[in-house]
């Protein structure tokens, strides 16, 4: 995919300032939330007991987002992170050697947390919601194709896994109604649950490591 045009490019430069500046502000030790414009609309600055550090780019796939982790571990210094990526590739007509591509690009990723010592909570991109605005732009099958894919890596490698198909699903393989606004963009009550997903998980994560 790095062959394509980047209209988005702006976007991250702007989005690289806003997260130096509230980097300052979180602090080493907080929780780094990564990933597209899913983690950019996620509008909780805490989770748990840790300061959140969102560092969503809008628009961005896997192989664009992979460079940027392993900066953005070296200047936040956080204790966990969280990393949701991966709608942006599964879109209409992907075949599965383009979402092989991902998945290596999504491993690499992993082996970044890896390298940094910092467990990361693995999260599956959210299903299509049928019908809307953006519906027909993405893949219902490359999507399912793909959690499956991020499932296998991250199993035994993260700390958590959170299956957002299981969580926002309606059993058939889309969203159920109303968990998007456009198709792909959460909601605000899907936003809401979101974040009691993760206040359950990081808490959970936050015990065990306190245990060890």
């Amino acid at each position: 995919m790095t062959s394509q045009p980047n209209p988005f490019a702006p976007h991250w430069l702007i989005r690289d300032i806003v997260i130096a500046s509230h980097r300052s502000a979180v602090g080493p030790g907080g929780l780094l939330f990564v990933g597209d414009s899913l983690v950019e609309g996620f509008y909780w600055n805490r989770i748990a007991s840790l300061p959140v550090l969102n560092a969503g780019y809008s628009g961005i796939w896997t192989e664009a987002l992979e460079p940027r982790v392993p900066l953005l571990l070296n200047s936040a210094e956080p204790s966990l992170a969280v990393l949701l990526v991966g709608t942006n590739d599964a879109k209409k007509d992907c075949s599965e050697r383009s979402l092989d591509n991902v998945a290596e690009h999504f491993e690499t990723i992993v082996s970044h947390f890896e390298a940094a010592a910092v467990p990361v909570i693995v999260m599956t991109p959210p299903p299509i919601e049928r019908a809307k605005r953006l519906t027909s732009f993405y893949s219902p099958d490359a999507m399912a194709s793909l959690r499956r894919r991020i499932v296998q890596i991250a199993d035994g490698r993260a700390a958590a896994i959170v299956d957002l198909h299981g969580a926002f699903g309606d059993g058939e393989g889309a969203a159920r109604e109303g968990i998007t606004t456009d198709g792909v963009h959460l909601s605000v009550g899907a936003y809401r649950q979101l974040h009691d997903v993760l206040e359950a998980t990081v808490g959970s994560v936050m015990m065990k490591k306190g245990q060890q």
